[in-house]
């Protein structure tokens, strides 16, 4: 495309759009223009829109599509709406940026990428762990092939206390699903991204509710929870709606024979836990932060490289996104969060809560 600034607009005024869309998106001032955001609140509309200076506000998401005719769409609902909002934007004309995950159901994943190429527009689904340091890093030297045959990994996404509390996280009706689609989908994707992307074959889950729909009466804070700034307009939290996992164990198969254990977690009496390991034949890699296993001479060896650190901002990674995002629609740059990527970790994810519905190992497909 040949325009100097896209027009853009952002659906969902919650703690991802304030603390990460917006903010990446006003960086690009030379080659983006924020110009209108909407929420089902107008309070949270109105009160984002003064926030950071955006011209118009809206509280109908589809009016504000039909009047602006925005170039790039941002979609930051949540996750059972990403669907409608992606969809609808994209034939409105827009390519869209639709948060993590962008689906919990392969159809629909499939569905919104048909849409995309039907009225030829980009669909980026916000994988934000590729662009932070440690994890590009570690990527490098596993695509190097420093590993050999990867064949086992272990993601661990555990927090203690940290269910989010100033939205809909909590109620399968807006969210279908807790810490498994909120936190694995990052781990998930990172893994596959890393590994060659094998394709998901089967899937064996089990989900907990067992700490979060009762009041223990504890002090926790946004930020266990990850939100570290964004929330000024939270929606009242009540533990009665709780109605999704709090902890969520799994096991993948692989096509290429490997296999993959996650564990995710919003509430355990477990230390917290972020935590990726991956093993082949010839070494093995732990992170974050990034370190090496494999054996030198006759002796076993641990190498911890030097990585620069990220830049010092809340959700560095979502700036790298909006940034890689731009260069591709400029024709400088190829997409690095890729569909078959995608699809590969929504398949995985909905294969794992079929299997926990259903008590039984299922195919993936």
């Amino acid at each position: 495309m040949d325009k100097k600034i896209y027009r853009v607009a952002v659906i969902g005024t919650g703690m991802i759009a304030n603390a990460a869309h917006i903010p990446a998106w006003k960086e690009l001032k030379n080659d983006v223009e924020l110009v209108g955001v909407a929420d089902i609140r107008p309070s949270a509309a109105q009160e984002t829109a003064a926030r950071y200076h955006i011209p118009r506000w809206y509280s109908d998401s589809q009016a504000m599509l039909d009047e602006l005719k925005p170039d790039i769409v941002s979609v930051c609902t949540p996750n059972i709406y990403h669907k409608q909002w992606t969809i609808a934007a994209l034939k409105a004309g827009a390519h869209v940026l639709c948060e993590k995950p962008i689906a919990t159901r392969l159809a629909d994943a499939q569905e919104m990428y048909m849409t995309a190429r039907t009225v030829g527009r980009e669909l980026y689904a916000c994988q934000s762990l590729r662009f932070l340091n440690s994890f590009s890093a570690a990527r490098e030297f596993a695509v190097s092939g420093a590993l050999g045959d990867i064949y086992f990994c272990e993601i661990n996404a555990i927090r203690r206390r940290g269910v989010p509390k100033w939205g809909f996280f909590h109620m399968a009706e807006h969210n279908a699903g807790g810490p498994l689609c909120d936190l694995g989908v990052h781990i998930l994707d990172f893994l596959f991204w890393t590994i060659g992307n094998p394709k998901v074959m089967t899937a064996s889950a089990t989900n907990y509710t067992k700490l979060s729909n009762i009041d223990e009466g504890l002090v926790t804070s946004l930020a266990d929870s990850g939100a570290p700034l964004g929330v000024f307009t939270p929606r009242p939290y009540d533990y009665h709606e709780f109605n999704v996992e709090d902890f969520a164990a799994g096991f993948l198969r692989l096509e290429n024979g490997a296999c993959v254990v996650i564990k995710t977690s919003w509430a355990i009496n477990l230390p917290e836990n972020f935590n990726i390991s991956i093993a082949g034949t010839k070494g093995g890699i732990q992170l974050p932060p990034v370190k090496l296993f494999n054996n030198q001479e006759r002796y076993q060896a641990e190498v911890q490289p030097k990585v620069l650190p990220d830049r010092d901002v809340a959700f560095a990674g979502h700036y790298g996104l909006t940034t890689n995002f731009i260069r591709l629609l400029r024709g400088e740059e190829e997409m690095l969060v890729k569909q078959a990527e995608v699809l590969n970790v929504v398949r995985a994810i909905d294969a794992l809560y079929r299997s926990a519905r259903e008590g039984c190992e299922v195919q993936a497909d």
